[in-house]
């Protein structure tokens, strides 16, 4: 053959070879030094001789031209053609610096482009390549194998682009004559026509997927690589190699890692992961997170590393090295997978999931040639899962997984981030730009830990109307009877950090299942830090932190935001949750007990303890009166409302309430069992400069000689908001004392704020009543309770007040009787004149009706002038009562005065619940035809049949406004019995005895025939309410109906207000969506308008900055609206919350884009490589990835104010300072002289864009708390 022809095929083959994926079997541990010396020695004489050709042609080429870049042409032997063909096979080589760049783009499209493409097979690295053209990076002898007798140590070769290991260093050099060159040692020109000996091993630069120190019992210094096999892209290969001083291991080492980052600079579009690799897992994302299925994982390849191996004996080594599994590591939006792929066809891939805020620890060095990390993963109850393992690309690893941490929990403190979960050694701050949200990212972690906790959602809601708005409030389940452990644990942890809210309630959730609940599976640290980056001391942390998991979670509620007031715990601990699922035992702190040692230590705002309904055992009672008693305790609010106290308890505690006279503004001791004597809370009031709410129902005893209140102690009061003493007998003395301070007309600033006035069941005659009544004409927002008093007695005095003089918004007048229908009719027509009531309750107020008679015409008349002249009332309750011992319902008849409301234009709510209104459906049914401001029906338990139910729902069917008609499953069910019942009784009263079994088959298909009409029925009914709320939302245009409870009834529930309001929208997530009431049934108006927005400002609520750093300081007094209002119209103005809907959880927008919000760009990943282990850090023989736990840290140590830098490296005083990174070899500090100072400033992509890139970003440290500001 003409060996010109033979090289030029043997140049096309090199080339070939370099643009594909390598193929190497072969490895220390499984090819021994004599099989290859005989494989060489059985080569043929012609294979002999083109050796020498090929090798005497090169030498003459590289005479005649040297490139001025040396490059990586190839020596090829001949071999048969596979079938395979490319575009590249034709390429000749070249021997100038335009041909080695050409063959480097080449290399890239090829290595882009053989995922999707098979692999040519048949070629050999060992033989393809003239090695005496690759420019030696570094060289190495390898220490000897010493279970080998008489082995020799081979040796290790780098170049640009392979990692060679050769038999001896005799071989290595007359392989690569170039060593001998520069060690001026041997001739690197040999003239030898002899073929070079061939490698042991070849490593292709690309291929590689980790190098990192050697995990063995042996007392050598090794070196592990990992790279992926070229026969199939789905299997890994590694191989061992030891040295005999460290710092031979070390400068080999950082020379692979500098190659490493060379090719990652040069092909940054290369495939990390084969495409059927990656097809399997998006398939797995999408099946775990269906949620987010079209937003793609970051996947990164990384070796599984194992404990210390323990080498084996040398004839147990297998002879040829054999392909392993393969790891992925991917990250999802809530979950983290790492997958093992099995080689074959097709892929084998079995995967791990684990929640991305359940990581516990990640622990690494941020050195180049340390790519080893732990990562340290703990569900609740469950032992922690560590994952060893190592990547090239442990960098993007490190920055992906903290720009997750930040994403899913923005609200915790970067110092809890670097302190706790990423003990990154050498690794400074980063400051990652996350992309803002709503209400302080709730929904997201919140998610986040659900996912990760495998629980199914929660129902949760955004409540504006309370005194300390915003407030999150987690509501009873739906589909169970409470919550699971675990499904609590998510929605705590997930408001731990949260700045957003001043209060969370738990109020009616069952939180018993957390009593005494330990979590001893691993380490659960008590949080020991807050927003502000304050750490707790040991002894602080002491009491709390071998307590259970209730304490500790109360404990970070209270102390981690800063912002929290309050904590609503009402009807969370009630006494038969007590019995079933709390221990016997009294010992041990109460469920108080962390919120009072935090009082006690000044370092909590949730000063507000709403304990209602609770079962306060011995210990939660000492524990409330030791903090009672602290001088630094200060409690503005104390409910211990239907708590089942007894008189000691209230003794005790009424004791140290004069301990908090200066801060207490609420108090509220009502419904419990024990007594307190009247004298005791006149005494009290008498030193509390600024009550506000007074709750003493049903515990006062004694009699008193004077006042309870004198005027004086009223008059201190000037925001007293609601005053509550029913079930004791006031003295004239008392109602004097109140009739003049409530007399007294309020400065017009502040206004007043006086609501709520109730006393039931205290003796009030009519005559007493009517001076109260008239006292509060000055307060016209405030509603009156008289329920349960001898109204009649000076019922003309009560009639004239009612009718003459404004008097208050709502009046409360339940279960009052009247013996003489005169009375009754007196006051209805007085009701009829007034024009101040709109809310007026008459629950079983009724005159006594003579047995089983007919209502008396004059009370029909009444009631239907009523219905037909009043023009103030707009929530009416008639309902009946009718109890064992008592009754309180009109007599039959009394339906027909309801035709008055057919021409009532103000009444929008009436509620007429047990009045026997299944005789009188027809009047009613023409009322809902007729009426058009009625907007709300309420006539549950009248005993409805199905054929009334029928005429309901066809006159429903003919009324535009009726949009709230309540029809519950029990009122169904009780309908359903009614129907049953008379089916029974008509085939009991006309079946015989010879026809049971004919009656009863009849009877049961006449069952299920009637049971399926009424449910028909109801449907139709329940579709035309939401046909006319519908059309109601769509004729008014933007505006959509409130669904919340009304403010007008004076916090009386189940009146919704059915009022169009502008809603609320959810905008700094990216997208308009509606937010509204708690609904599923009800949907909410489209996005508005800037120009709506703008004229509806007042109903907007506060919406958090979308480009805000989260680790800002992100509470209600920092928050802004969409749209700024001008500065001089912002005033506070004390409890009056916004008017606005409850924001569902189902209602919050979710961002679910194409690119993962952890995604690191182009910019990023060659920031990455630029950012160095700065001086100080770590020995490079440290390692670095497995340090002990660290102890528990402190408040960070104070800096002086000023200190920071800019990009220039220069403080702002003008002095120099100290270089932040450190740069490792000369090529890449040339390359970072071009770039500009670089911080770690990662880009979100679509989750961080617009206007948020205009933000500069400044850090320091004052006082050890971490800042941050925008500018």
């Amino acid at each position: 053959m003409d060996p010109r022809k033979w090289k030029r095929q043997s140049s096309a083959l090199s080339l070939q070879a370099l643009a594909i994926d390598e193929t190497s079997n072969s490895s220390p541990a499984g090819s021994s030094p004599t099989s290859s010396i005989n494989d060489s020695r059985n080569g043929s004489f012609f294979t002999t001789m083109k050796r020498s050709i090929s090798r005497a042609s090169s030498k003459t080429l590289n005479d005649a031209s040297t490139p001025a870049t040396p490059g990586t042409p190839g020596r090829k032997v001949l071999h048969k053609s596979t079938g395979s063909s490319s575009s590249f096979d034709n390429v000749r080589r070249r021997s100038s610096a335009t041909s080695v760049v050409s063959m480097r783009h080449a290399r890239t499209l090829s290595l882009s482009m053989s995922s999707s493409r098979p692999s040519v097979t048949g070629i050999d690295f060992k033989t393809a390549i003239d090695w005496k053209t690759q420019r030696v990076e570094a060289h190495c002898g390898l220490e000897a194998d010493p279970q080998v007798l008489r082995s020799k140590p081979s040796y290790l070769v780098i170049t640009p682009d392979y990692i060679v290991k050769m038999r001896s260093r005799t071989e290595a050099l007359a392989a690569f004559p170039q060593i001998g060159s520069v060690n001026s040692r041997d001739d690197g020109g040999s003239s030898s026509l002899l073929p070079p000996p061939e490698p042991v091993l070849v490593i292709p630069v690309h291929m590689i997927v980790s190098v990192f120190m050697a995990e063995t019992s042996r007392p050598s210094f090794g070196l592990e690589i990992w790279w992926r096999s070229s026969t199939c892209r789905a299997a890994y290969c590694s191989t061992q190699a030891y040295f005999v001083m460290p710092q031979d291991r070390s400068e080999l080492m950082r020379t692979m890692s500098a190659q490493l980052k060379a090719k990652s600079l040069e092909f940054p579009e290369a495939s990390l992961v084969p495409l059927e690799v990656e097809a399997r897992i998006m398939d797995i994302f999408a099946r775990e997170e269906p949620e987010f299925k079209t937003c793609k994982p970051e996947i990164f390849p990384v070796v599984r590393r194992t404990s210390v191996r323990e080498d084996v004996l040398s004839k147990d080594k297998a002879k040829k090295q054999q392909e392993g599994a393969s790891w992925y590591l991917a990250l999802g939006r809530n979950s983290c997978y790492l997958a093992e792929v099995m080689p074959g066809s097709p892929v084998d891939v079995t995967y791990q999931t684990f929640g991305l805020v359940t990581l516990e620890s990640f622990r690494a060095n941020w050195i180049f040639h340390e790519e080893r990390f732990v990562l340290s993963f703990r569900e609740p109850f469950k032992p922690a899962v560590t994952l060893e393992l190592a990547s090239r690309y442990y960098r993007q690893i490190i920055i992906t997984f903290m720009k997750a941490d930040r994403f899913l929990k923005p609200c915790w403190p970067t110092a809890l981030q670097t302190r706790e979960t990423f003990r990154i050694s050498g690794l400074t701050d980063p400051q990652l730009l996350i992309a803002g949200d709503n209400y302080g990212g709730l929904k997201r972690t919140l998610d986040a830990f659900l996912t990760a906790y495998h629980c199914s959602p929660v129902e949760w809601e955004i409540n504006w109307k309370t005194a300390y708005a915003p407030e999150f409030r987690l509501l009873p389940p739906k589909t169970s009877e409470k919550y699971a452990v675990l499904q609590l644990l998510a929605v705590m942890r997930s408001l731990r950090y949260n700045g957003y809210f001043n209060s969370i309630s738990f109020s009616g959730i069952d939180l018993s299942g957390l009593w005494e609940k330990l979590d001893t599976a691993g380490r659960t640290p008590v949080p020991y830090m807050n927003r502000s980056c304050l750490a707790l001391s040991e002894v602080e942390l002491s009491h709390v932190k071998f307590g259970s998991l209730l304490h500790k979670e109360i404990h970070a509620l209270a102390f981690c935001s800063e912002t929290v007031r309050q904590i609503d715990l009402t009807d969370c601990f009630t006494e038969r949750n007590f019995r079933s699922s709390m221990p016997s035992s009294q010992d041990g702190p109460g469920f108080l007990f962390p919120i009072l040692n935090l009082l006690e230590l000044g370092l909590t705002k949730c000063n507000r303890l709403l304990l209602s309904g609770n079962y306060l055992r011995p210990a939660d009672i000492v524990s409330l009166v030791e903090a009672l008693m602290t001088q630094k305790v200060e409690i503005q609010a104390l409910d211990i409302s239907n708590c089942g106290l007894s008189d000691m308890a209230l003794r005790d505690i009424f004791e140290v309430l004069f301990h908090q006279s200066q801060s207490l503004q609420s108090l509220n001791v009502s419904n419990n069992r024990g007594r307190v004597h009247a004298s005791v809370i006149a005494n009290l009031c008498q030193i509390i400069p600024d009550l506000r709410k007074l709750n003493v129902a049903g515990v006062i005893m004694g009699d008193i000689s004077g006042p309870m209140f004198s005027f004086d102690t009223l008059s201190r009061f000037e925001y007293l908001q609601e005053l509550d003493l029913s079930q004791y007998k006031v003295n004239d003395a008392t109602l004097h004392a109140l009739e003049q301070f409530l007399s007294q007309k309020p400065l017009s600033t502040p206004p007043s704020t006086f609501h709520k006035l109730v006393l039931n069941n205290c003796g009030i005659n009519g005559r007493e009543a009517a001076r109260l009544f008239r006292s509060l004409a000055h307060h016209p927002g405030a509603h009156l309770h008289l329920n349960g008093n001898p109204l009649e007695d000076g019922i003309e005095d009560l009639c004239r007040a009612v009718a003459l003089t404004p008097g208050p918004a709502g009046l409360h007048i339940d279960m009052v009787e009247f013996r003489h229908e005169t009375n009754f009719v007196a006051l209805m027509k007085a009701f009829t004149s007034n024009r101040n009531i709109n809310f007026l309750s008459m629950v079983g107020t009724a005159p006594n009706p003579s047995s089983d008679g007919p209502c008396g015409p004059e009370v029909c008349q009444a009631l239907e002038a009523f219905f037909q002249g009043n023009r103030a009332v707009r929530y009416l309750d008639l309902s009946g009562y009718s109890g064992k011992l008592d009754e309180g319902q009109l007599a039959r008849g009394f339906a027909r005065s309801l035709r008055g409301l057919a021409s009532n234009t103000t009444l929008t709510h009436l509620r007429i619940r047990n009045q026997n209104l299944h005789d009188d459906v027809g009047t009613l049914g023409v009322v809902i035809r007729q009426n058009r401001t009625l907007r709300m029906i309420d006539c549950q338990e009248n005993n409805w049949n199905l054929t009334s139910i029928q005429f309901l729902s066809k006159s429903l069917k003919l009324s535009s406004s009726i949009v709230e008609f309540p029809f519950p499953q029990a009122e169904y069910e009780r309908a359903l019995r009614r129907v049953v019942a008379d089916i029974r009784r008509q085939a009991a009263a006309g079946g015989g005895s010879s026809g049971k079994a004919t009656s009863s088959s009849i009877y049961v298909e006449q069952e299920a025939v009637l049971r399926t009409a009424l449910q028909r029925q109801v449907h139709e009914l329940r579709e035309t309410v939401v046909r006319n709320r519908d059309a109601l939302e769509a004729a008014n245009g933007p505006f959509a109906m409130d669904l919340e409870e009304s403010d007008a009834t004076g916090g009386e529930r189940g009146w919704p207000s059915l009022e169009m309001k502008m809603p609320s929208t959810n905008n700094s997530s990216g997208g308009n969506h509606a937010v509204g009431i708690c609904d599923t049934q009800h949907t909410r108006a489209a996005p508005l308008s800037p120009l709506l927005e703008r004229t509806s400002l007042h109903l907007q609520p506060p919406t958090a900055n979308p480009v805000r750093l989260l680790d800002f300081e992100l509470d209600s007094d920092l928050m802004e609206t969409p749209i700024d209002r001008p500065t001089s119209d912002m005033t506070r103005r004390g409890f009056e919350a916004p008017s606005l809907a409850a924001v569902h959880a189902n209602e919050l927008a979710v961002t679910n884009g194409t690119e993962n919000p952890y995604h690191i760009g182009d910019t990023d990943a060659t920031a990455l490589f630029l950012l160095e282990t700065p001086s100080g850090a770590a020995s490079p023989e440290a390692g670095g990835c497995s340090p002990t736990d660290l102890g528990m840290p402190e408040t960070p140590t104070t800096s002086t104010p000023g200190s920071t830098t800019d990009g220039s490296g220069e403080s702002e005083s003008g002095e120099p300072s100290s270089p932040e990174f450190q740069l490792s070899n000369s090529k890449v500090a040339n390359d970072a002289a071009r770039v500009p100072s670089y911080s770690a400033n990662f880009d979100m992509g679509p989750y961080f864009a617009g206007s948020g890139r205009d933000f500069v970003i400044s850090r320091f440290r004052l006082g050890g708390l971490e800042a941050h500001e925008e500018e």
